[in-house]
């Protein structure tokens, strides 16, 4: 295979996931680090992290595992986001999440038939972020076990 797939959520924080996903018990500063054991990335709005101090971004990626993405809304004009991905340790990927071709979303209503051919299409592109753009946990699972058919 010449790429790789990402398969994530936009964001780690749900609070539907609380007992369903994160143990109830769980403490909130734990979360993303729990959260990386079955996910490789995470897309994040720019309102969500372009305001936090450069030092949480590289505790982010200190709580991740190096193969682990940061999949980040970029800024029309730039801004801070140059120091954002020297901060997440070069693991921060920057995008137009309204037009970039690496980003494939999906919800719980996204058939898996069209959704992996989309991702057949792009055989031999690098790499694909798939996004669950409404963080439902039954169909991250579905798309994880598509993903292990395809042998991604």
């Amino acid at each position: 295979m010449s790429y790789a797939v990402y398969l994530g959520a936009a964001g780690w924080d749900h609070p539907s996931w609380q007992g369903a996903f994160y143990p109830e018990e769980m403490p909130a500063e734990w979360r993303l680090a729990f959260y990386n054991t079955l996910y490789r990335c995470v897309y994040l709005e720019r309102a969500a992290w372009a305001d936090l101090a450069s030092e949480i971004w590289a505790q982010w990626a200190q709580e991740t595992q190096e193969d682990f993405r940061f999949i980040l809304e970029a800024s029309e004009s730039g801004g801070r986001d140059a120091a954002a991905a020297e901060a997440f340790g070069g693991r921060a990927v920057l995008v137009d999440s309204a037009t970039d071709a690496r980003l494939l979303w999906f919800d719980a209503a996204t058939a898996l038939r069209p959704l992996a051919d989309r991702l057949r299409s792009q055989w031999g592109q690098a790499p694909v972020y798939l996004i669950s753009r409404d963080a439902d946990l039954s169909r991250l699972a579905e798309v994880r076990a598509m993903l292990d058919l395809m042998g991604l």
